[in-house]
């Protein structure tokens, strides 16, 4: 299957810079999203515009990066979703790199005809990640779709993983997002504890890289300034990531409702990201040497 054209729906913080790479890649591109504004943008670098998601269904591959579960279902399954514009000869390959759980995604392959293709591709490396082409793919499915999508793929991320059958890539960055929550939250108040007590970061970082708290946040040699200004260089950048955390933990929770076992610190995590507040986005402006911000 030569991919010549690609339709992306939701580009909002992630999907936005995704598209750009795409169309800077040479595919035909189409973008689709409720913010008229974000889509006027992509006029000027020969996209077309999508009102409704029926009509990405002529492209090649279908990228959906979505918000939620909710609305991964309207996108693809609604009046105006991306079924109702399917050409019976010419159905497009449909990758849901949102995160959402495989229970949804094998709902949804249920309701596909069985010449329409879905993969799920959820995505791993934040905002920087996307805007750079450095972000980790995540693939669950038929090898073959997997492949075909490839090209656009490389366009967009250093590393593609594949997990399995349909469901499994969301189930693994779910999984990834639980110990990525906690990482976040937890190594923001041990560094600003280190700050408290007048250490540098840096070489609290390189400390950590050698012993048993070595994480993410601790992987840049120039300490973690870098990773916690992206997630807190302003209150919309925070509310966003804390609404992501919120949505991840309880997907965990959900996951672990149909396990054996009790899982108490997930279930714990779960309460914790849903109390974040401005003490958490106070620690981490303080390790990335943002100011303050008083309301």
């Amino acid at each position: 299957m030569m991919i010549r054209s690609v339709a992306v729906i939701g580009i909002g913080a992630m999907g936005a810079p995704m598209a750009r790479r795409v169309r800077a890649a040479g595919f035909e591109l189409t973008v689709c999203d409720r913010n008229a504004a974000a889509m006027a943008a992509f006029v000027g670098i020969g996209a077309s515009v999508a009102p409704k998601p029926a009509d990405c269904a002529g492209a090649d591959v279908v990228l959906i990066l979505v918000a939620t579960p909710e609305q991964v279902r309207e996108v693809i399954l609604g009046e105006r979703g991306v079924l109702a514009g399917v050409i019976a000869q010419r159905p497009p390959v449909l990758a849901v790199m949102s995160t959402v759980s495989a229970e949804v995604l094998e709902d949804i392959s249920r309701q596909l005809p069985s010449t329409v293709r879905m993969i799920d591709a959820p995505i791993s490396g934040g905002v920087r990640g996307a805007e750079q082409g450095k972000l980790t793919i995540l693939t669950g499915g038929d090898e073959q779709d997997i492949e075909a999508v490839k090209p656009v793929f490389a366009n967009l991320g250093t590393q593609q993983i594949h997990c399995g059958r349909l469901g499994t890539a969301q189930s693994t960055k779910i999984i990834n997002n639980v110990l990525g929550c906690s990482i976040a939250v937890i190594a923001g108040e041990a560094y600003r504890l280190a700050i408290e007590r007048g250490l540098d970061s840096a070489r609290v970082s390189r400390v950590l890289e050698a012993c048993s708290g070595r994480c993410i946040r601790s992987k840049d040699p120039d300490g973690p300034q870098a990773g916690y200004a992206e997630l807190a260089h302003d209150r919309n950048a925070y509310a966003g990531i804390a609404a992501i955390m919120r949505k991840d933990l309880g997907l965990a929770v959900e996951m672990v409702s149909h396990a054996n076992g009790e899982y108490p610190a997930i279930r714990a995590l779960k309460t914790l990201i849903e109390s974040l507040g401005d003490e958490t986005f106070d620690n981490w402006r303080r390790i990335a040497e943002l100011p303050a911000v008083c309301d």
